[in-house]
């Protein structure tokens, strides 16, 4: 209808009510360039800069100017061998990945809480899978990454592994030294994939987490998500000589590549070669002098290292395994947890009546995203806010059930894809083979994928989710897809 023009009017409205934004993109609503001239000349003629390729401004499909320039300046900052824009997000780089490293039918290890755009290339590449097991931390209400047994237990029961694709840091921010796992298993002839989406910072400043950047033969890292850099901007780091990489980068990649995302992302690399080690030391120490002070109010915990490690000994001692490796949690970020029975989904909506944007809730709390653009004001809005929380307001959370076993699989999730499945259910599913993935949210992680049995006890979490009216993928009308 003339006169309506919804998207527009509602982001110009959003834009209106001055949020603080604690959740990606990790420019901060254009904040992010305000370090120099050259950034704020970038947002005041953002507008204007869109162009397509012509002459002086290079071709990401055949890059040979400035394009190729700005590519090989970003090598050099992560110490990779060759490093490419990505436009399409960090996803068209996962899958780019997915079918430089490997053929059709090649079996490969896969965290289980992989970003979906894994799990579709599981599909697309028409690959076998062999999931390693998650650990739950129960006592926080969050998912670890999984340990050393975990990992080697998967790769002993693989019977011909070309691969590991593994997610370092997790969507809390939570990392662990693998290095010398990865290092073992490229001596073993395994192709490494990491997806660093949440980590494209990480190395700059030693108060970081490492950065994994030039340790596997494929590494992605989402830009946008936590440097100055538009919407969609990511790289791709590659370690190793493949012929045919070019080829799927271009098949996952738009022939209209934006020229503002492509810039973002130039000045996001020159922006962390240039303020990324001073910015974030004074980030990180800002957020710890107003995580001490947050924590004193005795209403939520901003989790640490120690919290961390502190739970994993519990898990270890209860389990037997022997790990002596330490849990990292990345400190430009705050993930609140709120004690039992205390909804992290009514303290995203408390945030946002408050106009701070938080990145998203979990059962027992919410995730913040900083970033150098956060000032002190910032730290003392959020501060303020947690201050006059009523507690009461946000009662109300039950605890979820969380599942680590991995079910038994039947098929390969190519082979499910195109079988005619059936919605039924899902208290009549015991036994059947799961058509799609059923995911609860939190935590994020498969309950069962594509092509594995439903057993009674997934049956039972899944009631626990409906009943609470939680959301979990792959339940609709109480029913789940199936063969």
């Amino acid at each position: 209808m003339k006169g309506k023009i919804p998207l527009l009017q509602e982001l110009l409205k959003y834009h209106d009510e001055k949020n603080l934004i604690l959740s990606m993109p990790g420019n901060k609503g254009g904040n992010g360039f305000l370090s120099d001239k050259i950034g704020e000349e970038f947002v005041n003629r953002l507008g204007f800069l869109d162009i397509t390729e012509v002459d002086p401004l290079d071709n990401l499909h055949c890059p040979v100017g400035v394009i190729q320039q700005a590519q090989e300046l970003l090598a050099k900052t992560y110490k990779a061998k060759k490093a490419y824009f990505l436009v399409n997000g960090s996803s068209s780089g996962n899958l780019a990945a997915m079918f430089s490293a490997f053929d059709e039918g090649d079996e490969v290890l896969v965290e289980r809480n992989c970003h979906k755009s894994i799990y579709n290339g599981l599909i697309l590449r028409k690959l076998k899978v062999k999931y390693i097991e998650p650990i739950i931390d129960e006592e926080n209400g969050l998912f670890l990454p999984p340990n050393e047994e975990n990992i080697y237990k998967a790769f002993d029961e693989c019977l011909n592994p070309k691969g590991i694709i593994l997610t370092y840091p997790n969507y809390f921010g939570i990392t662990y030294d693998i290095e010398d796992i990865i290092m073992d298993f490229k001596s073993k002839g395994l192709k490494i994939i990491i997806d660093c989406a949440h980590g494209a910072h990480f190395g700059i400043n030693k108060r970081l987490p490492k950065s994994v950047a030039g340790l596997g033969n494929y590494v992605v890292l989402s830009a946008h998500k936590t440097l100055p850099s538009l919407t969609q901007g990511a790289y791709l780091m590659v370690n190793e000589e493949n012929s045919e990489l070019e080829f799927y980068l271009k098949a996952f990649t738009t022939t209209s590549p934006s020229y503002l995302i492509m810039a973002s992302l130039d000045y996001a690399r020159y922006y962390l070669d240039n303020y990324g080690k001073q910015d974030y030391e004074m980030l990180i120490e800002r957020a710890e002098i107003w995580k001490e002070k947050i924590n004193k109010l005795n209403k939520v915990n901003i989790v640490c290292k120690v919290d961390l490690n502190n739970e994993y000994k519990k898990i270890s001692k209860e389990t037997k395994t022997k790990s002596k490796r330490e849990y990292d949690i990345d400190l430009s970020r705050y993930v609140l947890n709120l004690p039992k029975g205390y909804s992290g989904h009514k303290l995203l909506d408390y945030f946002r009546d408050q106009n701070i944007q938080a990145e998203m809730s979990f059962s027992r709390g919410v995730v913040l995203i900083m970033s150098p653009s956060n000032r002190d004001e910032d730290f003392e809005i959020i501060y303020e806010a947690i201050s006059k929380l009523e507690m009461k307001s946000i009662c109300g959370q039950i605890e979820s059930k969380y599942f680590s076993n991995i079910p038994e699989k039947k098929l390969e999730p190519h082979e499910v894809f195109k079988l005619n499945g059936e919605w039924c259910e899902f208290e009549n599913c015991e036994g059947r083979i799961a058509k799609d993935a059923i995911i609860p949210y939190p935590p994020g992680i498969p309950l069962v994928c594509q092509g594995e049995i439903i057993s009674k006890n997934a049956i039972e979490i899944i009631k626990d989710y409906v009943i609470n009216k939680k959301s979990i993928l792959g339940v609709e009308s109480n029913k789940v897809h199936v063969l």
